[in-house]
């Protein structure tokens, strides 16, 4: 169960993500991905987490502002066209867009519009890596 703020911040978003239609395996950050004794999927998503330095908004110990980026890429298989993985980078964007979170006592504002940035070709497969910004608040006891 999470208990500091970050951990609250990435179980909501993640949990998010997985609750979409369709949604397609999830790689999440230091978990054996696929599994022992399976072959990695053709098409999958492969999430990354990123916090950013707390930032200051009040003086003492008052909550205080939490931002940065849950990446998710959008993995797809070389010589399969970009059209169907941009499909897949719109409904995480449609999923997370104009969103707030509540979680475990945390306020999650997505901060502006998720985007879907340039996609990168790797040797076997290509990538579209979708940023969604958001800041947080703990809630004041």
């Amino acid at each position: 169960m999470a208990t500091t703020t970050d951990a609250i911040i990435f179980a909501a978003l993640s949990a998010r993500l997985r609750t979409m239609g369709d949604v397609l395996p999830i790689a999440s950050p230091n978990i054996t991905f696929p599994a022992a004794g399976t072959q990695k999927p053709a098409k999958y998503l492969k999430l990354d987490f990123l916090p950013n330095k707390t930032r200051q908004v009040t003086m003492g110990d008052d909550p205080q502002q939490k931002i940065g980026l849950m990446q998710v890429a959008v993995m797809w298989p070389k010589g399969s066209g970009i059209e169907a993985a941009l499909d897949v980078a719109g409904a995480i964007i449609d999923r997370f867009n104009n969103q707030t979170i509540f979680a475990s006592g945390v306020r999650i504002t997505i901060s502006s519009e998720p985007w879907a940035s340039s996609p990168i070709q790797d040797d076997d497969r290509m990538m579209i890596p979708v940023s969604i910004p958001y800041h947080a608040f703990e809630q004041e006891t």
